[in-house]
């Protein structure tokens, strides 16, 4: 053993120390995360993040992150695929207990999609990249199927490549001419609310017979400078949150005592 070495103290310390115990929620907090104003429901769900600790701050563990919401609890509906849409959405600033967001994406549910399939018929699949007014440029895939005309005798449906080319022509011209008109909460509303999807089958359905013009997934792959004043105009009024508001013990009621007949 070498001279001068302190027998009693090993490398680790002292046999049996711990750390102390900490409660994990008491160093956190619970925000709101807001929607934009084309929808109802605008404080859609909370999240919760570790308080502002020295350098570490709060606010830069919540900016980026990505939540997702269904479509008909958000516009409080179910219209047509509302159920069946799932929509994202980025924090892009943060208001006191609020986080204010802006669209990130949107996406059909596995389950519809196959629904859509049947025998007989053509799947027609367009990608097309569309650049909003503002600066958000999206990636937007497109879904159509085949059907049958009146009076139709054979079995199939199936169309001809001529004709699946000229629709997805269509199709991308359509989507690239209506985006670079508006701004992205127009964009998110003709999304939203099946008006492009709509105008799609009405533009194709001319060239063949074609059935179910859905929007099948959306992806915002390029976002211009964080704009605040209109992220500001996006958002309208923000509704108050209550999280900063201190939470309060349960209150039990007390017994009522029933008297004897």
């Amino acid at each position: 053993m070498a001279v001068g070495k302190n027998k009693r103290v090993s490398k680790g310390g002292k046999k049996g120390s711990k750390k102390k115990a900490v409660e994990t929620m008491a160093r956190k907090e619970w925000y709101d995360v807001v929607a934009p104003a084309n929808f109802k429901t605008r404080q859609f769900t909370k999240t919760i993040c570790n308080k502002t600790q020295a350098m570490r701050l709060a606010s830069t563990s919540l900016m980026g992150r990505v939540y997702e919401g269904c479509l008909a609890d958000l516009n409080e509906g179910a219209d047509k695929d509302m159920p069946f849409r799932k929509v994202k959405f980025a924090v892009q600033d943060i208001r006191g207990r609020n986080l204010l967001t802006q669209f990130h994406g949107m996406d059909l549910t596995a389950d519809r999609v196959r629904s859509l399939v049947q025998k007989w018929g053509s799947l027609i699949e367009n990608v097309v990249e569309a650049k909003t007014n503002d600066g958000y440029v999206m990636r937007l895939f497109v879904i159509a199927f085949t059907r049958r005309q009146k009076g139709q005798l054979t079995k199939n449906t199936y169309a001809k490549t001529r004709l699946e080319k000229w629709a997805r022509f269509r199709m991308t011209n359509m989507i690239q001419k209506t985006f670079a008109k508006l701004d992205i909460n127009q964009a998110v509303t003709q999304l939203t609310q099946d008006v492009l999807s709509d105008a799609l089958f009405k533009r194709c359905n001319p060239i063949l017979p074609l059935r179910d013009v859905k929007i099948r997934k959306v992806k915002v792959i390029r976002t211009p400078k964080v704009d605040i004043p209109a992220l500001e105009v996006a958002h309208g009024e923000i509704p108050e949150s209550k999280e900063a508001e201190p939470r309060g013990e349960a209150v039990v009621a007390a017994p009522v005592a029933v008297a004897a007949e």
